[in-house]
């Protein structure tokens, strides 16, 4: 389910772009600080978005830095940090791990067992760091486990559990603006485990893999109405918020970017229909 919260560049000011990147070299650079190479691997722009936001709502302290890196080893690349850097660092790791443990539960990749292993000591530091959220992680997948393993049809069971692991996910402490951080989690978080069962549809009816919406819809299309109720909830919290910085950056993702993703599957599915 990574890959879904990512910014439409195409759509982003040249500025905007500089702070996004700055934003995941910063994540990157933490990762690979805390946890070495095998945390760097997990890098993805997922939790980026939640960075941002958390940064552009309680307007922390930050470093700025230039760095080379693995990937690009010939060039310093911009950078910036806070204490939500390392808050998503940690988040992504969580998830990185049980993406690999469900990943070998259900396909048996070795590889992912593997990773799984190498973060497994990691993420045990996490669970006592952050014992709110790894606890709901934890018993809201074993949930989801269960009505998968019952092939239980109802896709809101699932989704709405996928929904309180990112509203946990996008709380990092308890105050004022914790129930409308938690709103923009939850729906952005149904959204996700909706819009991956609607892309993957088919290939998990060739597969006889689980797939809640199997009974739903015949397309991917047919998500979409959906979809966007979904991502309302989330609209409203989010515009709740007092936000200065980034809000630019921060709508493209939301309003966009989140799309991407679930539109490259539509159009593909459309695409097989039409013989292309």
């Amino acid at each position: 389910m990574f890959g879904f919260i990512q910014a439409n560049i195409n759509d982003l000011s040249e500025e905007d772009k500089q702070r996004y990147k700055a934003a995941y070299c910063g994540l990157c650079h933490v990762l690979g600080e805390k946890y070495g190479l095998k945390g760097r691997l997990s890098l993805s722009y997922d939790l980026t978005f939640l960075l941002l936001l958390l940064t552009s709502l309680y307007e922390p302290d930050e470093i700025s830095g230039e760095s080379r890196c693995v990937v690009h080893p010939m060039k310093k690349h911009s950078f910036f940090t806070n204490k939500y850097t390392e808050y998503a660092a940690d988040m992504t790791i969580a998830l990185t791990y049980h993406k690999c443990l469900d990943d070998w539960n259900d396909d048996k990749k070795a590889s992912a067992k593997k990773y799984a292993s190498m973060l497994e000591k990691s993420y045990n530091d996490i669970k006592n760091k952050w014992r709110v959220q790894i606890s709901v992680m934890e018993n809201e997948l074993d949930f989801i486990k269960i009505l998968e393993e019952n092939n239980d049809l109802k896709p809101d069971l699932c989704a709405n559990a996928f929904g309180r692991i990112m509203a946990a996910v996008f709380v990092p402490e308890k105050d004022n603006w914790e129930s409308y951080l938690g709103k923009i989690g939850y729906d952005i978080g149904r959204y996700i485990y909706l819009a991956d069962a609607a892309v993957d549809l088919e290939k998990d009816k060739k597969n006889h893999s689980y797939n809640p919406l199997v009974n739903t819809i015949e397309k991917v299309e047919d998500m979409r109405p959906m979809l966007m109720s979904v991502l309302g909830g989330a609209s409203d919290a989010f515009e709740k918020l007092p936000l200065e910085r980034d809000t630019g950056l921060l709508k493209n993702i939301l309003y966009s970017g989140l799309w991407i993703k679930f539109n490259e599957g539509a159009s593909e599915r459309k695409g097989e229909k039409n013989g292309k």
